[in-house]
């Protein structure tokens, strides 16, 4: 089941004097359940691909169905609905607060959306779980490895159920075990039915998914 649809999208950006195309006619099906890398070298187009996955920027040209959902023809309140809603996001810097701990820093988006926190704390500790990152829920990010600050970004993306993941090179501040041990948490979670798209310049990286997808120079 088509689950990502993307059909002849463009994107332009203007610096300074020049035009740039950083999309080019690109269309893409992504199904319900997959588990796929972009990948790409820098400049290649790859990162305005995921902010237009990702709702985070717009196309210029072309169609986006995320969901059976027309994303092309969204204004910007409901683009940030979709993204709170649907969307899980996971960055090779973590983005965490650091003077908020581990369960703070996962429960922090469920807050924003409303709930309250009888409804907030089993999301929170099954998300955690997921993770096995329950017996360190009290340390702050500075008393965390790299690997498991970036376990707990996954589990603040889990504990809000988005039906799809887009992670933007999670493993590129790690070292390779560590990086392994992310990639795995992905595995694992594409196993039980999540939609994941991972963007990365690595090919060892990429190669642990089920598809890859080349992005070079606006195309794919």
């Amino acid at each position: 089941m088509t689950f990502i649809q993307l059909e002849h999208v463009s994107k332009k950006y203007r610096i300074g004097g020049e035009t740039l195309r950083a999309l080019d006619d690109v269309s893409l099906e992504i199904d319900h359940g997959e588990f796929v890398a972009i990948m790409g070298p820098s400049g290649s187009g790859k990162s305005t691909l995921m902010n237009i996955l990702g709702c985070l920027d717009v196309a210029d040209q072309g169609i986006y169905v995320l969901d059976g959902k027309a994303i092309h023809q969204m204004k910007d309140a409901q683009l940030a609905e979709i993204r709170n809603r649907k969307i899980g996001f996971v960055f090779q810097s973590f983005n965490l607060l650091p003077r908020l701990n581990a369960y703070a820093n996962v429960e922090l988006p469920l807050i924003y959306r409303g709930l309250s926190k009888r409804e907030r704390e089993p999301l929170v500790m099954q998300a955690l779980e997921a993770v096995d990152l329950v017996d360190r829920r009290r340390h702050l990010p500075s008393e965390l490895s790299g690997g498991q600050q970036q376990r707990v970004a996954i589990a603040r993306t889990l504990a809000g159920d988005p039906a799809i993941i887009l992670a933007d090179e999670p493993t590129g501040s790690l070292d390779s075990k560590t990086g392994t041990e992310i990639l795995d948490i992905f595995k694992r979670l594409n196993e039980l039915g999540r939609t994941i798209v991972l963007i990365t310049h690595d090919l060892a990286v990429a190669r642990q998914a089920k598809r890859v997808v080349y992005v070079r120079d606006g195309g794919i």
